[in-house]
């Protein structure tokens, strides 16, 4: 009988891995902390983590306590992502484990994934060092030989700035993939000078995301542009940014990128300078421009002085140069105020979509109605098609679409799904609440049947209210949003299949439940102006109203 500690030390590390967080950017929406202990940096705890279960980090430490064999394989699992959202108590996790890695630098090439997030209420971190953290850090500082500018970053020590402790971090990790920081008023400068400074600064990185929120949107995409002209970087991510044709970086020439993902989350692109990008990124894969959000607390307030924004239409022909490797188009724009009874004039005034059908790859698109004409013509290669912030009639275009199935068009479309606000929306007609003689069930069963006989699984989903809701993965997209679990009735998504193995019709109390969230919502006050009149909102008006 063999011992475990008689198996080679690659299937142990292979055993041990199952215990800690894999290594993606699942790290950078942990709920934990990692502090380092002491100089072992074998003790690590999680004081704000109260589980009943040991999390991944409990239990690799106590694994490193088992014998040195298992030490040797689980201490590399411990340091290889380290996350510090800022809610502990000084001294900083990150102050604290940037000394780890300098008192034992071995330690610093097992570290994959950093991720700091300032305090929200102190948001450059601790308000002051240590005496003896202070000048190990200063003699740090003084070991990298930074000339005129070593007086700056210790005035900035002084105050606590952890974008200093963070760039000594990542001077100190060689094989970092993922880096994932905050805006303002964390300072970049110190890494900016880390890059002139040490040449190998960063070459392993794979993966940069820059976060911020409302309060300090605005900053300037254009200063990180040394990290996205790093030679590994495929992944770049960035929230409340702006990127301006005026200020494009002069680093960033055609096929000069190798970034194969961008994702921008309530930024601000002009239309020059997304054009200039998509012709520096050589084979872009992934395009995300997501600016919507039901949330007010999430929605930003542009500058008047500032570029307008890049169309759907200009974002479509920017991005057309990478139609032979394209596989996701997600493109969404911040939520306008929209008039229930101009809804359709207001989508017709958008510019609008061009076809889709070069783009030999794109496998899933995400587009607003507003943007989408009523006969939209997407690639052969499609499977995933989500229309969003939906408020007028979907019939023809619908009706495009399923027709464009039959005749086998889109023979891989198998998940389309329409999201809305208030549900009626997308079957009214101009002049109607619902089309004539008929209920709303019966016209969005008339919706689903349209694509009888074919495998797209067509869905209208209501956006939660008034819980606000990240998307996730996109095969799980419907399921977090739009219905309540508790009920015994099927989901709203449920009760809408394709094909010819269709559900019943929609359960009345699901849909007025719906409804009456949507109604309830002080966001959309609009949807009541009629609550109170002696219509019945589910009934077709007067044909003198057509």
């Amino acid at each position: 009988m063999v011992h475990i500690e008689g198996l080679p030390i690659e299937l142990l590390h292979l055993i041990l891995s199952f215990l800690a967080t894999p290594d993606d950017l699942e790290v950078l929406n942990r709920d934990k902390n990692t502090k380092a202990k002491d100089d072992n940096a074998s003790e690590l705890e999680d004081d704000d983590y109260d589980d009943d279960e040991p999390d991944e980090i409990e239990t690799l430490r106590n694994v490193c306590l088992v014998s040195r064999k298992f030490r040797e394989v689980a201490q590399p699992l411990l340091f290889r992502d380290f996350y510090d959202d800022g809610l502990d108590e000084d001294p900083s996790p990150t102050i604290s484990f940037t000394k780890t890695i300098y008192q034992r630098p071995d330690l610093g090439k097992h570290v994959h994934q950093i991720s700091i997030m300032p305090h929200p209420f102190t948001p450059v971190g601790p308000k002051s060092l240590s005496a003896e953290d202070s000048e190990q850090f200063k003699g740090i500082i003084r070991d990298l030989k930074l000339a005129d500018q070593e007086e700056s970053w210790i005035s900035a020590l002084e105050r606590a700035d952890l974008g200093v402790v963070g760039a000594l971090l990542a001077n100190k990790t060689p094989n970092l993939r993922v880096l994932h920081l905050p805006s303002l008023p964390f300072r970049i400068e110190p890494f900016i000078q880390l890059f002139d400074h040490n040449p190998e600064f960063l070459l392993s990185l794979e993966s940069i995301w820059i976060e911020s929120d409302d309060e300090v949107s605005g900053f300037d995409i254009s200063s990180y542009q040394k990290f996205l002209t790093l030679p590994k970087v495929v992944t770049s991510i960035f929230e409340y940014g702006d990127l301006f044709d005026a200020s494009f970086p002069s680093t960033w020439q055609p096929g000069t990128l190798v970034t194969e993902e961008l994702a921008f989350h309530h930024c601000h692109i002009d239309a020059g300078a997304i054009k200039k990008l998509m012709q520096a990124c050589k084979n872009l894969k992934n395009f995300t421009y997501n600016n919507f959000s039901l949330d007010p607390n999430e929605r930003r307030i542009m500058r008047e002085d500032v570029a307008p924004e890049m169309t759907a239409k200009e974002a479509q022909e920017a991005v057309l140069l990478h139609k032979d490797t394209l596989e996701l188009f997600h493109l969404e724009f911040a939520m306008g105020h929209w008039d229930v009874d101009n809804a359709e004039e207001i989508v017709a005034s958008h510019a609008k979509l061009g076809s889709f059908r070069e783009f030999s790859k794109l496998m899933t698109i995400l587009v607003p109605h507003a943007s989408l004409p009523s006969h939209p013509r997407f690639p052969s290669s499609l499977d995933t098609l989500h229309i969003t912030d939906c408020n007028s009639s979907i019939q023809e275009m619908t009706q495009n679409i399923a027709t464009d199935c039959k005749n086998g068009l889109y023979p891989k479309l198998a998940n389309f799904k329409v999201f809305a606000i208030d549900i009626t929306q997308p079957i009214r007609l101009s002049g109607q609440r619902i089309p004539e003689g008929k209920t709303p069930e019966q016209c969005f069963v008339a919706l689903r049947d349209m694509f009888k006989g074919t495998k797209v699984n067509f869905q209208i989903l209501p956006y939660e209210l008034p819980d606000f809701d990240d998307y996730g993965d996109l095969d799980d997209f419907g399921e977090e949003i739009g219905y309540e679990e508790d009920f015994e009735e099927p989901g709203f998504g449920e009760s809408l299949p394709a094909g010819d193995g269709g559900m019943g019709p929609i359960p009345p109390q699901l849909f007025n439940l719906l409804m009456q969230r949507a109604l309830m919502d002080p966001e959309f006050a609009h949807l009541r102006q009629e609550e109170d009149s002696d219509d019945d909102s589910w009934e077709t008006e007067d044909s003198d109203s057509t």
